[in-house]
């Protein structure tokens, strides 16, 4: 914008913004902004830093219908600056969505430190937390891991009126595979972040498209409950990922995100004695892929010891579950950890799958993470059909190098 060299009046192009702000309105679309909460933009141009008041109206004015209030300048500008804006454009006449970027600018990325009551306070609908999405694999990854990392200092402050904005969508601006578009949208949609286009809506292919339009990926984005989802997998490292999200209805909407995928591993084992350092996991077991089938044989009335001895013995045994002398020797382990309560596992460490840079993935979800039992129905988002009805888990097949599956669960919640 520019501002006369006399006084704070903005030059007059009210009438060409006005009128592009019409033009806008006319074709069913809104009409965004941008400023910053100092003296100039990130791009050199007059901000609205010590003008709020005026800059708010005449923006009313224009018809603006979202402003996004950069930061660029002195911070210790922003703790008053965004408070003077928020209540500017409250009093500006116009119902304006206010989206602030000073959490960006502070505490370094920490979520865990930022005063989002005092965000709300100042009137933000939506605020930038972190770094500036670039149109890569790289950078979108980073705020995915970002955003999970911190999910349980940020979900409590997302709610109807006031989200984080993980930043805006690639899908479309052709920098990214479709799997990645896919996850994009689903982690977004989970994470209840704005759904803001970064692309040239005159190249955006037919498959972006359909991924931007899908009705059931933004039905979750849009839920009515306001509960934003967060990351259920223990760590960034985790090369496959569970997100979910509570939706008003009582279902649950879910990504399997494949962060990396596997080299699954087939018999025959070695050694087939003295083995030793065996993986033991508590709480669950590694699961064959090739389900009963993927089962060698069942046992009763064993020790620990003679159940491990019989395992090693047998080149096609990756490992065995256990509990209380019972359990089953398994031919694989590709089909990852299945938790059961009772039971604990035993795994061959050559038996496990390595996680490896480029392949499709398995990607399993047990219903009893996310509160869901008996039977649940299982709706392919992508696909935008029901899937079936399953129990206990479902597991997505080929889940694509950096894809997610997107699923809605519908079951019963105790």
């Amino acid at each position: 914008m520019l501002r006369s060299l006399v006084g704070s009046e903005m030059c007059i192009r009210d009438r060409g913004m006005a009128a592009l702000g019409a033009y806008m309105h006319s074709k069913g679309a809104s009409f965004g902004l941008y400023t910053a909460e100092s003296p100039s933009t990130c791009g050199g141009y007059p901000a609205s830093a010590n003008h709020e008041m005026e800059d708010a109206k005449t923006f009313a004015g224009w018809g603006v219908d979202y402003m996004k209030v950069d930061g660029c300048g002195p911070a210790g500008y922003y703790k008053g600056g965004y408070r003077a804006m928020g209540e500017a454009l409250e009093a500006s006449g116009r119902d304006i969505v206010y989206s602030c970027s000073w959490p960006a600018y502070i505490n370094n990325g920490n979520e865990s430190l930022q005063p989002f009551g005092e965000f709300v306070n100042d009137g933000c609908n939506l605020w930038r937390n972190y770094k500036d999405i670039q149109c890569n694999w790289a950078s979108l990854g980073d705020i995915i891991d970002h955003w999970g990392d911190y999910g349980e200092a940020l979900v409590p402050a997302a709610g109807p009126g006031h989200w984080h904005d993980m930043d805006m969508l690639l899908i479309g601006a052709h920098c990214i595979s479709t799997a990645e578009e896919q996850t994009q949208m689903a982690i977004w949609a989970i994470s209840a972040s704005p759904l803001i286009m970064g692309n040239d809506l005159r190249n955006v292919s037919a498959t972006s498209r359909a991924i931007l339009l899908n009705k059931d990926a933004i039905a979750v984005s849009q839920d009515p409950l306001g509960q934003m989802g967060r990351r259920i997998s223990n760590t960034s490292a985790d090369p496959h990922q569970l997100w979910a999200r509570n939706l008003a209805d009582g279902q649950v909407a879910v990504a399997l995100y494949n962060k990396q995928g596997t080299q699954p591993v087939f018999p025959p084992f070695v050694p087939t004695s003295n083995c030793q350092g065996w993986n033991h996991q508590q709480g669950g077991y590694y699961e064959a892929c090739g389900g009963p089938a993927g089962n060698l044989d069942s046992f009763t009335g064993l020790t620990l010891e003679q159940a491990t001895a019989e395992c090693c013995a047998n080149p096609r045994c990756a490992g065995f579950s256990f509990s209380e002398g019972a359990g089953y020797y398994k031919e694989n382990a590709n089909c990852g950890i299945h938790k059961s309560a009772g039971y604990d596992g035993y795994t061959r460490p050559n038996a496990i799958p390595s996680a490896i840079p480029s392949a499709p993935a398995d990607i399993t979800v047990e219903f009893a993470d996310l509160n869901l039992f008996g039977e649940v129905e299982v709706f392919d988002i992508w696909d935008q059909k029901i899937v079936g009805t399953m129990e206990g888990s479902y597991t997505a097949r080929a889940v694509p190098f950096h894809g997610s599956a997107f699923l809605r669960l519908k079951g019963t919640k105790l």
